[in-house]
């Protein structure tokens, strides 16, 4: 069909006024960038066609920024306003001969029309995959914003990206530095490596939006100031630089790490989930489903909750039974999100997706408690760490295994109750204090004696061969560890061996003794040196260097967790919020056991009866050392299953 100019419709911004869209045709806007120097006026047109016709255009992927920010461009003739952000990519990428075809989310729909944006977002997937090339605009370099001129942070980081492309052990790149007494980055490089992290550090990389931005588009290019880099080049370096580091040059890594320094961690926090997914996407034949996009970039950000959900729509190729998700803008946050999470739960048979944290100060009250917080808002990095790798536990386990029944019964009531099935396994009748690593360093000797203290147990009882089999020692060293441990960094967990219990009683030694305080301090001072603004979490790092190697594993399994002791005499691992009288329950359809408090007098759905059957909040998930792979289930536990409700 011939493109033609959008009918007048809907006003918007001193006079421009956008057009209706018809949904069913495909129809689409593509905003034309006319050629203009770095000084001109920037101007544009808009255009309505639709992707059955195949138009030729380009995609652009960037953060919007600061609503409050704008610059006003010529749009159709008209005034428009945009994020200064947006306006510095135009002016970066407008060519100064000929115009440039372009759809830009922010332009080409109209962001006041709910029906609009939830039409366009439902099919934003193909938009992407339809464009010709995608340009992911990082940011300007903060060195050349205002000068138009070539980024010297950008030329910087092409340098570091050919010298790690070279394949070379890590011992041999000019770039690193080992004289004997030493391992170090070489103080030429130093401001490379500061640039990566710069550019590493972007907002871009952080936003849940540009996922389905940069996996659907056939071919995708990185822009950064006046610096461009291919897809191709990004996980060329990751790839090389993190198979040397695993396998040839594994120590010379550890070394750097001892000195304070990985860099391949943040490229691998960064960039190695975003390729993982557009590689599998690619091919057909991987299953790709909402809960697993949201468990991997539960990290990322959104300014509307629901867009935690919604922005990865366009790349799940897999729903079950789940009637797909379609992005709707016209209900609350609130019930979109409920929707969505339900849908994961259908999807997957099973109620492993409310596993999470319960504990944001901020977090709405009209949030139901079964919501981990982690799907009702952004979460903090510094928590996401932890919560990830904990998920990752939670697979080993399976807490319904000798379960009889093949399908998880459950349903949502319309006020957002979910009803399901669970069994009641213990009862929480004491709870110890809680640890907070990140914030509370100088406590953590205090708190591991008072759980000792809650078994009848003292730092000097623990015998230097492992307890034996079934014991209150055994269950306690096992429970610290969530009895995991890792094989090697992403490769999955297994049970704890004999070698694993002598470096935990290694750190314990450590944290009890007089050593504990000293390390804090080195961490502390190191920190401060460095000036870091996310100080807890540089001193976790910092203490892991120094302290024994299962240390880390460690800080996953009881970063915010408390001890509890059951009715029954187990000892588990709870959320920080748990309480005496809470409830350990197995629900159907999940790896571990979660934590319910009973009644809350605030459910008065017609679909559930509160006399027949119990209300539960959730308090999260845990681990309780001696149920986790099927035991409650066996003799009579197959019969003494129940529904309940989750408020």
């Amino acid at each position: 069909m011939a493109i033609q100019p959008d009918p007048p419709s809907e006003t918007f911004l001193e006079g421009f006024k956008y057009g209706t869209l018809d949904a069913d045709n495909r129809e689409i806007r593509l905003v034309t960038l006319e050629e203009g120097f770095w000084s001109d006026e920037i101007r544009c047109s808009l255009r309505t066609l639709s992707l059955h016709d195949q138009p030729a255009y380009e995609a652009l992927s960037y953060v919007w920024g600061d609503p409050s920010i704008c610059r006003s461009i010529s749009l159709n003739g008209h005034t428009f306003e945009v994020t200064e952000n947006l306006w510095l990519a135009m002016r970066r990428l407008r060519k100064s001969t000929e115009p440039r075809v372009f759809w830009i989310d922010a332009i080409c729909i109209n962001q006041s029309n709910n029906d609009e944006k939830s039409s366009q977002v439902s099919f934003m997937g193909e938009i992407y995959q339809g464009s010709q090339e995608t340009t992911l605009w990082l940011g300007e370099d903060p060195y050349t914003v205002e000068v138009g001129s070539k980024s010297a942070a950008g030329h910087r980081l092409a340098e570091l990206f050919e010298i790690l492309l070279s394949d070379k052990h890590m011992s041999e790149l000019p770039c690193f530095i080992e004289d004997g007494t030493r391992t170090d980055v070489s103080e030429d490089y130093l401001q490379h490596f500061d640039d990566l992290a710069m550019f590493l550090d972007k907002p871009w990389w952080k936003r849940i939006w540009v996922i389905q931005e940069m996996v659907p588009p056939p071919k995708i290019r990185f822009v950064y100031g006046s610096e461009q880099f291919s897809y191709d080049t990004l996980r060329a370096v990751l790839e090389i630089f993190r198979e040397h580091a695993a396998h040839c040059c594994k120590n010379f890594r550890l070394r750097l790490r001892g000195a304070g320094f990985d860099p391949l961690m943040v490229i691998e926090e960064r960039v190695s989930p975003m390729v993982y997914v557009r590689e599998r996407w690619r091919n057909s034949d991987e299953r790709i489903t909402l809960l697993q996009l949201r468990r991997m970039f539960s990290a990322s950000q959104a300014s509307v909750s629901r867009d935690l959900f919604y922005a990865l729509l366009g790349i799940v190729n897999s729903w079950g039974l789940a009637t797909p998700l379609q992005p709707d803008y016209n209900i609350s946050s609130r019930d979109a999100i409920i929707k969505a999470v339900y849908a994961c739960m259908v999807e997957s048979g099973g109620a492993s997706f409310l596993q999470g944290e319960r504990i944001s100060e901020d977090r709405s009250p009209d949030f139901p408690s079964w919501l981990p917080d982690l799907h009702v808002r952004s979460t903090p990095s510094r928590r996401v760490w932890g919560e990830q790798q904990r998920l990752k536990i939670a697979e080993r386990f399976s807490a319904t295994a000798g379960l009889k029944q093949d399908t998880t019964q459950f349903s949502l009531a319309s006020d957002g109750t979910l009803r399901l099935q669970a069994l009641k396994v213990d009862k929480v009748i004491r709870v110890g204090d809680a640890t907070d690593p990140l914030d509370e360093f100088d406590k953590v000797p205090d708190v591991f004696r008072q759980w000792m203290g809650m078994i009848g147990m003292g730092v000097q009882d623990w015998p230097e061969s492992p307890p034996a089999r079934g014991s209150q020692q055994d269950s306690f060293w096992r429970t610290i560890l969530n009895d995991s441990i890792e094989v090697e960094q992403g490769a999955g967990y297994v049970r704890p061996s004999d070698g694993d219990y002598h470096q935990l009683l290694d750190l314990w030694k450590m944290i009890t003794a007089n050593v504990w305080p000293l390390l804090v301090s080195m961490a502390r001072s190191s920190v401060e040196t460095r000036k870091s603004d996310s100080e807890p979490f540089e001193m976790m790092n910092t203490l892991l260097n120094l302290a024994p190697s299962i240390a880390y594993h460690v800080l996953v399994c009881l970063w915010g967790r408390r001890m509890i002791i059951t009715e029954k005499g187990f000892i588990g691992l709870a959320p920080r919020t748990v309480r005496e009288g809470d409830e350990v329950h197995i629900l159907l359809g999940s790896e571990v056991p979660f934590i319910l408090r009973p009644g809350h007098v605030n459910v008065y759905s017609s679909e559930v009866d509160r006399y027949s059957t119990p209300v539960y909040t959730v308090i999260g998930n845990g681990y309780l050392h001696g149920v986790m792979c099927g035991e409650a289930f066996e003799g009579d536990g197959q019969n003494e299953i129940t529904v309940i409700a989750l408020h």
